[in-house]
């Protein structure tokens, strides 16, 4: 992705869950979520985050087929979440793709940005 396509992600995955007023994960029945390492950043893990049921979903295939969407309420991601990712110094994954490609943006990036 060029910078014009990660910043009218951004822009459409904030808009997308402004509207909705939740994110999605993935979870297991172990009550993890599913994280991955950044594509950016040495040794950064990275939790994922969807803006819809759907794109979340349709990556509950291969090594996370046992997956399967999780909603996260806005308000309980950005009250209890964003400062315990922050202090573990974690990434959020926007809309990660069946291109193994998503926005990577610090937890008080994206706070900031749901909350303007």
């Amino acid at each position: 992705m060029n910078e014009l396509e990660l910043d009218s992600e951004l822009v459409n995955f904030v808009t997308a869950v402004r509207q909705q007023s939740q994110v999605w994960a993935l979870g297991a029945d172990d009550e993890g979520l599913v994280v991955c390492d950044s594509n950016q950043f040495d040794d950064t893990d990275v939790l994922l985050l969807w803006d819809s049921e759907e794109k979340a979903k349709a990556q509950c295939n291969e090594e996370w087929a046992e997956f399967e969407p999780v909603a996260i309420p806005l308000d309980e991601l950005l009250d209890e979440w964003i400062e315990e990712l922050n202090a573990d110094s974690a990434l959020l994954g926007l809309n990660w793709n069946d291109d193994n490609v998503c926005v990577e943006i610090e937890p008080t990036g994206l706070a900031r940005a749901l909350e303007d």
